[in-house]
């Protein structure tokens, strides 16, 4: 499938998948940068009449070429504004198993703008958040960088009322990392040979 073709069929999916976690919070992708074999290629409006190839202009495009090049196995980059998850000013650690297993064992907030602190705060991990309320949300497949955007808006979202609630009980951070682990390796795998 062309990048224009995969960015066409996330589009006419998202209304419809934004209507099904509409009680999670408002997700509004901004920003879209997909590889296509050594290729980059970005689109702000997320139309693929307005894709165009990405090159290291501003800060915000070495940043997303600076991903691409850290992670080998990461093939689309969002840039979300969160109804929640843009409000993070603190480390959330694993409260959900699907944040545990999708997301890494935490989220984190980015100590400042840099492209070193952003990468920092990915490590290991597949969302994470900005000081200034973007946030970097990272898959293998468009669809894949997106639900992480769904999952960082419902896990943020519950930590947020969890702390007015009296505060969320964490999972254990070695069991957490079992899970991603788990999911990565075994999981993924089996449901890439089902399709």
């Amino acid at each position: 499938m062309s990048i224009q073709q995969e960015l066409t069929a996330f589009v006419n999916n998202i209304s419809a998948a934004d209507a099904g976690y509409e009680s999670w919070g408002k997700v509004n992708v901004r920003r879209i940068a997909i590889r296509d074999g050594k290729s980059f290629y970005t689109s702000n409006a997320l139309r693929a009449s307005d894709i165009m190839p990405l090159t290291p202009v501003s800060e915000e495009d070495k940043l997303l070429i600076a991903i691409f090049a850290a992670r080998k196995n990461i093939n689309c980059v969002m840039i979300t504004a969160q109804e929640y998850g843009s409000t993070l000013k603190e480390e959330v650690p694993p409260i959900l198993d699907d944040q545990a297993q999708l997301l890494g064992v935490s989220i984190k907030v980015a100590r400042d703008n840099t492209t070193g602190a952003a990468l920092k705060s990915l490590n290991s991990r597949y969302a994470s958040v900005l000081p200034d309320g973007r946030c970097l949300c990272i898959g293998g497949t468009v669809d894949d960088a997106y639900i992480a955007a769904q999952l960082l808006e419902k896990t943020t979202k519950a930590w947020i009322e969890a702390k007015y609630l009296g505060g969320a009980k964490s999972i254990n951070r070695l069991e957490a990392w079992a899970m991603q682990m788990y999911f990565q390796f075994k999981y993924k795998k089996e449901a890439k040979k089902n399709r």
